[in-house]
């Protein structure tokens, strides 16, 4: 490995320290790859790292994302994956059969390369939401909530991690109205919670228009889908849930995607770029959970074991 190591050549490289790229990355210096992991962040799991108590990891205590996040990086350390705390710039071909990843301070070579790099939760992308970032508008509950303690917030969306979001503010703020575009598309246990909870409120068929107030958040307007009619409400925060964007900028062009830009794969997790995989929330077909997560990070790394040659071209 030391060797490897001086021609920064490995087995695989993993881009993305999220659930699924850690779990593959252990897996795979586990069945004896070399193996590095390119993460610029601090701190390791991705969107789940905003997360203070995970309700969809089978584990037998409660624990927060942070929590399991870090114990997986501390496990991949320990089976011999390489963490090195930089951006992936691109991916290209190179002599031979090896991948070329271009980092923020030098390349990496590497038989194959996976890229689990994510998603990141997409802006509403209305008049008011950047200029009052921080100043009421905000996409972690658990970072945030506490500042709206006994204050009236919006949530905006209607799948699991809008749901989720509602219900750990419910907990402090005097009252949260769901904004849904259709219907409720959350997992049953959050709908069945939300139905109990007495300081939830939803506005159904509606979009928000605009994020009002001059140095803080002082409510939103809102347009009914069916009705066409406006209307605003009060608000301190507002917490835009409203799906994610895949981070694969830095991918090539040629790397085939679906309509929404997620990377297809086959069911090997094999992309349309020789040696490439893909896993996890950037990949088409990801479910979502993190158990799927995880189970992928593990079957890419079996699957790129099994093809993978045992010496260097």
């Amino acid at each position: 490995m030391a060797l490897r190591l001086r021609r920064n050549t490995w087995d695989l490289v993993v881009i993305g320290g999220g659930i699924a790229g850690l779990t593959a990355a252990h897996h795979a210096a586990r069945l004896g790859m070399t193996t590095a992991l390119l993460e610029p962040q601090p701190a390791f799991g991705g969107q789940v790292a905003t997360v203070n108590e995970l309700d969809d990891w089978p584990a037998v205590d409660s624990t927060s994302g942070v929590e399991l996040a870090a114990s997986l990086a501390r496990q991949a350390r320990n089976a011999g994956v390489y963490i090195i705390d930089q951006n992936a710039l691109g991916l290209s071909y190179e002599r031979g059969a090896l991948l070329r990843v271009e980092a923020d301070q030098a390349p990496l070579h590497a038989q194959r390369v996976l890229v689990a790099s994510g998603a990141r939760l997409r802006a509403l992308g209305v008049p008011g939401e950047d200029r009052l970032r921080g100043n009421g508008v905000s996409q972690c509950a658990d970072c945030d909530g506490y500042f709206f303690r006994g204050k009236d917030v919006v949530v905006v969306g209607g799948g699991d991690s809008a749901a989720q979001e509602a219900l750990i503010l419910a907990r402090t703020c005097r009252s949260v109205t769901l904004v849904v575009r259709s219907r409720l598309k959350a997992r049953r246990s959050y709908r069945d919670e939300a139905a109990k909870t007495p300081n939830m409120a939803f506005i159904w068929d509606s979009t928000v228009e605009e994020i009002l107030g001059a140095s803080a958040v002082e409510g939103v307007r809102l347009l009914n889908l069916r009705t066409g009619e406006r209307s605003e409400v009060a608000c301190s925060g507002v917490f835009p849930f409203v799906g994610v964007t895949p981070n694969t900028e830095y991918l090539p062009q040629t790397i085939e995607r679906d309509a929404s830009g997620r990377v297809m794969t086959d069911e090997s997790l094999r992309t349309s770029m020789r040696g490439v995989y893909a896993t996890g929330a950037l990949r088409a077909g990801y479910r979502g959970d993190l158990i799927h997560a995880a189970g992928e990070g593990a079957a890419a790394a079996a699957a790129i074991a099994g093809e993978l040659p045992q010496t260097y071209p």
